[in-house]
């Protein structure tokens, strides 16, 4: 390289004599062209040594850059010796890929085995691959052979997606009913009601193990109802989630705990919905105590009170509408005495203003239901008197709910330790409520806390212990501050169960990063501690 260098510097230093050499610099002689050729020749063979030497280096690097991906391959299999994968026990690991598939990616079993050897003896568990989907439509016959086959004798979860083709339809249905031992859960998605109805009636064998039903019946199915005769030998299914676009008209085969029920809409207009139709679907399901009815938004139904037939839900807990504000008259006609948590959620945009006849809905069906500890009135207002008779019915309450509301400073201090109502409540989650104000939540606290000091822990009022408050506009940032040095203060949506989550309504991110910054860098150590604000 040094020699390299050195004739380097001496070709270029010997050209200015080479030229001094020249006879001529315009008509160069035959001397002259000698002399330069001889020049080139030196040069060129200069050229040619330093072609060698970067080859050689060329070499070299090759050589090093493959010594450099020996160790790295062999840096990758000795950190594979002690990835988290091995440490972790391959029935965690098969129950993390049976969560993937249970939330919506069947083939999870199948790629996690090509990750390593530790997936891959994880993907040998047959509960991986229990969670079977089909689309009729696709031809995945040998894809379901394999699936049942990598099963064994797991209970099964499957779901069948049926277009108005499904060619393949009745070879699938026979390939399943071999293991009808084995089902635990069953999720058909059709487009009419005809297709869902010739499913059901080749599933007249014994299901001692079917526990889920998930039955989705397209709008343009017209109306038309499920037959359920089919599944007399289903005696365990205990839960049902139904889409169609009717109230249904049955006499179910089993004893249902939980229902979820979805009335789609029509093309043509969606039917009303019937006190009579609601008593009838709810009569024989004493053995209720999960219920949700929602309507598929966009929806315009009315309410028919043709009947004053009650619908009595003796061991009904927890109680959901997703309706129009008009469809909340069938809580007249229901009664559920050991209700433990009521939903009220608005189908459609939030009216602004309060909707009088949900407020005597709801008032007149806590009458009856004194044990609600969870109210929720999700765009779904009622007036201040409606409020206060709420409270005076509800003795166990722990927790409030409003969203979109008019709730204001008058209606809060009816919760105040003086009144004496709802002295159970420990949790408000408030949001969108325009005529609320920070301060008066404040004193809210102050007076609950204050009415326990000094008094025996059976005093009936107890202190809160959280308050949501999110996009409350009269809520300051000083009136946060102050609600968490005395409870838990959140203004960010729960974990898990929001319904706000899907929507988007509530995300509340950019209040949260200026909340940071203007607060949390300068908190002391000690008030870190003392603090407990949610974000």
């Amino acid at each position: 390289m040094q020699e390299h260098t050195a004739a380097s510097s001496n070709s270029w230093s010997a050209l200015p004599a080479i030229t001094q050499l020249l006879s001529c610099h315009r008509e160069p002689n035959a001397e002259d062209v000698l002399l330069v050729h001889k020049a080139i020749a030196e040069e060129e063979d200069a050229a040619r040594s330093v072609d060698g030497e970067i080859n050689t280096l060329i070499v070299q690097m090759e050589r090093l850059r493959r010594q450099k991906q020996q160790h790295q391959k062999a840096v990758r299999q000795y950190r594979s010796l002690i990835t988290l994968a091995r440490r972790i026990p391959p029935e965690l690991l098969a129950s993390i890929s049976e969560f993937c598939a249970l939330s919506g990616w069947p083939r999870a079993p199948l790629v996690i085995s090509q990750v390593c050897s530790a997936w891959r003896k994880a993907a040998g568990y047959p509960r991986a691959w229990s969670y079977i989907y089909v689309d009729c439509s696709s031809g995945s016959m040998e894809r379901t052979r394999f699936w049942l086959t990598k099963a064994l004798e797991a209970p099964l979860c499957i779901t069948l997606e049926v277009s108005s083709e499904g060619a393949m339809l009745s070879d699938i249905l026979d390939v399943l009913l071999e293991r009808t031992a084995q089902w635990r859960s069953l999720s058909i998605h059709t487009e009419s009601a005809g297709q869902m109805n010739y499913i059901l009636s080749h599933c007249s064998r014994p299901l001692p193990r079917l526990l889920d039903l998930d039955l989705h019946v397209e709008a343009g199915g017209m109306g038309n109802l499920i037959d359920f005769d089919a599944l007399q030998n289903a005696p365990c299914v205990s839960r049902l989630r139904l889409t169609q676009p009717n109230l249904p008209t049955w006499n179910v085969p089993f004893h249902l705990t939980d229902l979820h029920l979805v009335l789609a809409s029509l093309p043509l207009g969606a039917p009303a919905a019937s006190a009579d139709g609601w008593t009838q679907l709810l009569g024989g399901l004493s053995s209720l105590q999960h219920l949700t009815l929602e309507l598929r938004y966009p929806t315009e139904r009315q309410f028919t009170a043709d009947t004053g037939h009650i619908a009595d839900l003796p061991n009904l807990e927890s109680l959901t509408l997703s309706v129009s504000p008009e469809i909340n008259g069938i809580l007249l006609h229901t009664r559920a005495p050991v209700l433990r948590r009521l939903h009220l959620r608005s189908s459609r945009e939030h009216l602004g203003y309060p909707h009088i006849p949900s407020g005597s809905y709801l008032c007149r069906f806590l009458e009856s239901s004194p044990h609600v500890q969870l109210l929720q009135l999700y765009d779904v207002d009622i007036t201040p008197a409606d409020f206060l008779r709420c409270f005076n019915v509800l003795p166990r309450l722990e927790e409030l709910r409003l969203h979109e509301s008019e709730f204001s400073d008058t209606e809060l201090q009816h919760l105040f330790a003086s009144t004496g109502l709802c002295p159970n409540l420990i949790r408000l989650d408030l949001r969108w409520c325009s005529y609320l104000t920070g301060h008066m939540l404040v004193e809210l606290v102050k007076s609950r806390l204050s009415a326990n000091q000094g008094r025996d822990v059976a005093d009936p009022c107890r202190e809160v212990e959280e308050i949501a408050v999110i996009n409350c506009v009269h809520v300051k940032e000083q009136d946060v501050l102050d609600l968490a040095e005395m409870t838990t203060c959140r203004v960010v949506m729960r974990a898990t169960e929001d319904c706000c989550r899907p929507r988007g309504c509530c995300n509340n991110d950019r209040y949260r990063q200026r909340f940071r910054l203007r607060h949390g860098i300068g908190f002391s150590e000690e008030q870190r501690l003392k603090t407990r604000i949610i974000l």
